[in-house]
């Protein structure tokens, strides 16, 4: 027991003296606390990459904002924080005035953007009670391998499996528009993000809050217009999943507003996909899914 003690006493003095350790920043993540090593809010970053909530407030009152971004992206604190999970900082810098709606330099992203990505909703709700705002929009220039720019409900819908409708739920209470851009912009629609990533449920709680489903989603690389009906029949779903039952809310939804799933064809790439995924049963799959 005490040779653990030891080993951890010596991980710890290691870890925090490694921090001090100059680094080459180009070889960085935005993640990273050590790309502010060297600008006058350091002594802020160590103390929340701490968690030391005293530290982070006196360094603040001395002076060093919490508001200034590194030099590589542009990342704040804040958004730092949200990264690493770092909860007990998060709720301290917005204690002390940090910015929940303020752009980085590499995409124009917020930290309602990371908290919109971060599985557990208490980081979206936490920044909803400070004003952070849920109809953010990327907007800087990015390069070609960077895609589409992202709303904060595009953030939510696109990125991990958990808790992905709560957090649309608290996005959309909060004010954000379920109908915001579309195929002609640079953003997609929430509703085609929704359905690229079979997520059944919130694609039906969009539609029943006013979600556009006659839009344009996207074009296909053969220049094929996919609107919503197509798009349903990409999702090939296991028909035992809660996803395929949701998605069985949504045809009928849709049904009740005019439009009939079963009278959607399947394409023939489509039909190929689902011979291969199911060889013995693909009949009675065709049929129901």
């Amino acid at each position: 027991m005490k040779n653990i003690s030891i080993i951890i006493l010596c991980l710890f003095v290691f870890g925090c003296k490694n921090i001090d350790t100059s680094v080459d920043k180009s070889k960085l993540l935005g993640h990273d606390y050590r790309l502010f090593q060297g600008s006058p809010i350091w002594g802020l970053a160590k103390a929340v990459n701490a968690s030391d909530t005293l530290a982070i407030a006196v360094a603040i009152a001395e002076g060093q904002s919490s508001n200034i971004g590194e030099p590589r992206f542009g990342g704040t604190l804040l958004m730092m924080a949200i990264q690493n999970d770092n909860y007990v900082a998060v709720e301290a810098l917005l204690k002390h005035g940090a910015n929940p709606n303020q752009k980085d330099t590499y995409r124009g992203t917020t930290p309602m953007h990371y908290a919109a990505k971060n599985e557990d909703p208490k980081y979206v709700k936490l920044l909803l009670a400070y004003k952070g705002n849920p109809n953010s929009i990327e907007n800087a220039p990015k390069k070609q391998e960077d895609g589409l720019s992202e709303t904060v409900l595009n953030s939510a819908i696109s990125y991990g499996r958990e808790n992905v409708l709560e957090k649309v739920e608290l996005l959309v209470e909060a004010g954000a528009d379920v109908n915001s851009s579309g195929y002609d912009t640079e953003v997609k629609l929430p509703i085609t993000d929704a359905l690229m990533n079979d997520k059944m449920d919130v694609l039906l709680y969009l539609l029943e809050h006013g979600a556009d489903y006659k839009k344009l989603l996207y074009k296909m690389a053969d220049g094929t217009d996919v609107y919503i009906l197509l798009a349903l029949r990409k999702c090939m779903l296991n028909l035992d999943s809660p996803d395929y039952r949701k998605k069985l809310e949504v045809i009928a939804f849709l049904k009740g507003k005019g439009l009939d799933y079963d009278k959607e064809p399947v394409p023939n790439y489509i039909l190929k996909d689902i011979k291969k995924k199911y060889p013995d049963s693909w009949e009675e799959y065709v049929k129901k899914y």
